[in-house]
């Protein structure tokens, strides 16, 4: 009988879809819309990361990864590149999946790396290692994912603690606070009033970068009204600006697949004061402005990254974004 590695992958490194029921009961999280859609959302990553390690890099999972409803799917691939990260690390490894699932999907590159970080905070991979083979535009999204997972599955220390592993130094704390501030949207259930508590226990200087993942996690997710928005906005204060950052940022991987829903423009009208399909495009124009050198070395005093970030901060203090 031939042995079916890709269940026994899913048996030893699979995730319960009822990781987030469980962050939420402890923490006394009420039942609302918006964490009914953050089910939904965490379910779905959940489930792509489960599905790409039992069917590997394969036709069978993009077959399995486009039947997730649109508004799920950037949380689905995701999670898909979590799982093929994981079985690039673990032996035999070193196959290269990830790259190749951003080769053939690059509509999904920021969502894929995001996912790698996962990767690389469960195994404690070497952070300056694993960057240097990233491309220099991208590879910050892999620790605003060190810092997703952090905040979902570590928060006593990364959230209450507020404690920032020590393997991460310089500008990766700075990417790992926007992952942050994702995961307390999450593990809050969308709880603004105890969200903006959080937020404004943690020093100052933390604040922007933690705010400006607040905004891309609300701007991906169904269940935010409009007055949440406006309050958003209100309570950042001077880093309002920050708010229209995420928010850009999410708007892009969601013009670049077509998936622009009610909610994102909602949100983008509210925190960048501009369309969803706006706030993509000027993400996109920044881009084309830059100048990269792709062997840039990981830890520099300016990455390319953070230079498209402030290119596109700057609009919204131009256009008053910020409060």
């Amino acid at each position: 009988m031939v042995p079916n590695f890709g269940y026994l992958r899913r048996s030893i490194f699979g995730i319960s879809t009822e990781v987030m029921d469980s962050c939420w009961q402890k923490l006394n999280v009420p039942d609302s819309p918006t964490r009914q859609e953050l089910r939904k959302s965490s379910g779905a990553f959940i489930n792509g990361y489960n599905i790409a390690l039992e069917t590997g890099l394969s036709e069978n999972l993009s077959t399995k990864l486009k039947a997730f409803d649109g508004d799920l799917l950037g949380f689905a691939y995701t999670g898909a590149a979590m799982g093929l990260a994981i079985l690039d690390y673990i032996p035999p490894g070193n196959q290269h999946r990830v790259q190749q699932f951003v080769h053939e999907n690059p509509e999904y590159t920021s969502s894929a790396h995001i996912g790698a970080g996962f990767a690389i905070a469960v195994l404690k991979r070497d952070v300056q290692k694993s960057l240097s083979q990233m491309i220099p535009l991208q590879r910050w999204w892999a620790i605003d994912g060190f810092g997703f997972h952090a905040g979902i599955l570590n928060w006593k220390n990364s959230v209450h603690k507020q404690i920032v592993p020590q393997r991460l130094v310089g500008y990766a704390i700075r990417a790992f606070d926007r992952g942050l501030g994702r995961g307390i949207w999450f593990v809050y259930g969308g709880d603004v009033p105890r969200i903006v508590k959080q937020i404004q226990s943690f020093p100052e200087n933390r604040h922007g970068d933690l705010w400006s993942g607040i905004a891309l996690a609300c701007t991906h997710t169904c269940g935010v009204n409009e007055e949440t928005l406006q309050h958003l906005k209100i309570v950042a204060g001077d880093k309002a600006s920050y708010l229209g950052l995420g928010a850009a940022l999410a708007a892009h991987p969601c013009y670049l697949t077509n998936n622009i829903f009610d909610h994102t423009n909602l949100a983008c009208s509210v925190l960048c004061e501009m369309s969803a399909t706006d706030a993509a495009q000027l993400t996109l124009r920044i881009i084309q402005g830059l100048t990269i050198d792709e062997q840039e070395a990981v830890f520099v005093d300016q990455p390319i990254y953070e230079t498209y970030r402030e290119g596109v901060r700057r609009e919204f203090l131009k256009n008053t974004v910020a409060v």
